[in-house]
């Protein structure tokens, strides 16, 4: 038998195993990107769960809490200030050693609200408007020197305990309108920080 033949019955059989290992490498490949999105969704599910539980643990604020406090806003059942109330543009030290709002917002705590947990998120502007990381982590250090200071106030002066307060920083990843959040306006809107009580008792 000549060679070129003996090739030619090598090829013949070679080349279904060739197409198998194609499959093989293909369907791999799909079965990776599927276990991929299957854990996305799993996230995802888990995400919202925690969502939904948070939810059900928060006490709301309503309107009728806040009449009286200057600037005050209800934000989601939360108490929610503006910056500019407390805090020099950029800045993460309260304006002044006496700010009546937070005395007001304490006075709220101290008697209605006595026995709820109390969360304190530090929420910025998108300024300058870019998505880097670094200015990501700027925005989140800032909110969360800013919430911080506002515990601060409240315990320093008030004597609101440090084991009934939690501090949480979302930086610009939460603005109250993200259609507007590249506005001046709605920039202005979304440097706040946000007062929310927790149904656990501390």
């Amino acid at each position: 038998m000549s060679s070129s033949v003996l090739r030619l019955m090598a090829a013949a059989l070679f080349l279904p195993l060739l197409a198998g290992c194609v499959s093989y490498e293909k369907l791999k490949v799909q079965l990776n990107q599927a276990e991929r999105a299957n854990e996305q969704l799993i996230d995802q599910y888990n995400r919202l769960q925690q969502n939904r539980n948070a939810q059900r643990s928060v006490v709301a604020i309503s309107q009728g809490d806040i009449a009286g406090i200057d600037g005050a806003e209800v934000e989601d059942g939360g108490l929610s200030l503006g910056a500019e109330f407390l805090f020099n543009s950029g800045d993460s030290k309260l304006k002044s050693e006496e700010v009546p709002v937070l005395d007001e917002v304490a006075r709220m705590l101290k008697t209605k609200y006595s026995g709820q947990k109390i969360i304190v998120e530090g929420h910025t502007d998108n300024e300058p408007g870019k998505e880097t990381n670094e200015d990501r982590q700027y925005n989140l250090k800032l909110g969360f020197d800013r919430a911080r200071n506002v515990f601060k106030y409240l315990n320093l002066k008030h004597g609101i305990p440090q084991d009934r307060v939690a501090i949480f920083s979302y930086g610009m990843s939460k603005p109250l309108n993200p259609e507007t959040g590249h506005t001046p306006e709605g920039r202005k809107k979304n440097r706040r920080v946000v007062f929310r009580l927790s149904a656990h008792h501390y």
